[in-house]
């Protein structure tokens, strides 16, 4: 009887692991969001966290990991445990740090689980209110007669303002002076300051300048225009090949992952952000686009397509990291 047991139990033990493997009920998750505390996207990673741990019926805990522009966050989570409980807030900071020119450490199209997506923000192009471009035609034109003059800045070099900026300037057949800072709300700081002529920065930190009247937007790299700023063209309207650029919040895991657990993280996403008004209304409000996917799998197909085109942007702005 005690052998007939032992074995019964042997038989249901790898059962009760894959049912485990699906569950995080009553576990503890970490969320690493790869920028500091307070940041716009910590913000909205502390929102969302709240919410998805009362669907997933888990503690979810914030951890920020800032440093090196994200890239710590991103090795931290491509060599955890595949088991749900280390999560990666923002997976295109581990797209950028692929494919700028340096070796991140990991693989980006197999180190990782792409899970879910919430919102995209585009990158606006800043200039200070007494600037005097009225709008991107203007600036167009300046850049063009004074060839090297303007001088822009950006949250540093690599970085997909600083990628959005150099590809502008060659797709007008112009140059510029890049002035990289120590992040977009620096760079953003020194548009309103006048230590450069103009900067491109997250939605979600221009917008609120701009609604103090710290800034002026000229223009967008969404792929449409948003509904925050629907005067402001967009990149892809302005300029010959304008690329879309924006900066997405979602959810990636490590490779490896439970495809049910997966499966039961990407639903809980999907119904908090579609069931939370005011979490909807905080996405958009600073300019975000909600870009719920509507399975795992048309995350990992956009995350593909992510990596590609930004390797195209690389090569055509020239925003290279040695």
């Amino acid at each position: 009887m005690r052998r007939r047991t032992l074995l019964l139990a042997a038989a249901t033990l790898p059962l009760a692991r894959a049912a485990g493997a699906q569950d995080l009920t009553g576990r503890t998750v970490r969320l690493i969001v790869p920028f500091a505390a307070g940041a716009s996207s910590d913000t909205i990673a502390r929102i969302v966290s709240v919410r998805l741990a009362e669907a997933l019926g888990a503690t979810v805990l914030v951890e920020n990991r800032a440093g090196a522009g994200g890239l710590l966050a991103a090795q931290q989570v491509a060599r955890a445990a595949p088991d749900g409980t280390t999560l990666l807030w923002g997976g295109g900071t581990a797209i950028t740090h692929a494919v700028i020119g340096r070796d991140p450490g990991y693989d980006v199209l197999r180190d990782f689980t792409p899970i879910a997506t919430i919102v995209e923000n585009p990158a606006l192009l800043a200039v200070r209110p007494a600037a005097p471009w009225r709008d991107i035609a203007a600036l167009i034109a300046a850049a063009r007669a004074d060839r090297g003059g303007l001088r822009y800045g950006s949250g540093g070099v690599g970085t997909p303002a600083h990628m959005a900026a150099a590809a502008m300037l060659k797709s007008i057949g112009a140059e510029g002076t890049h002035v990289p800072y120590r992040g977009a709300n620096q760079a953003t700081l020194a548009v309103e300051t006048g230590e450069v002529d103009f900067a491109f920065a997250i939605s979600n930190i221009v917008i609120p300048r701009l609604q103090q009247g710290a800034v002026r937007v000229l223009l967008s790299t969404a792929a449409r225009r948003i509904p925050a700023l629907p005067e402001v063209p967009t990149m892809a309207e302005t300029v010959p090949e304008g690329p879309v650029i924006t900066s997405g919040s979602s959810i990636v895991g490590p490779a490896g992952m439970n495809p049910a657990l997966v499966a039961r993280i990407h639903a809980a996403v999907n119904r908090v952000v579609t069931e939370d008004t005011a979490l909807r209304e905080t996405l958009t409000r600073e300019g975000g686009d909600i870009t719920l996917a509507p399975t795992p799998a048309a995350y990992a197909a956009e995350w593909g397509n992510e990596v590609a085109r930004l390797r195209r942007l690389v090569e055509i702005s020239g925003a290279r990291v040695e």
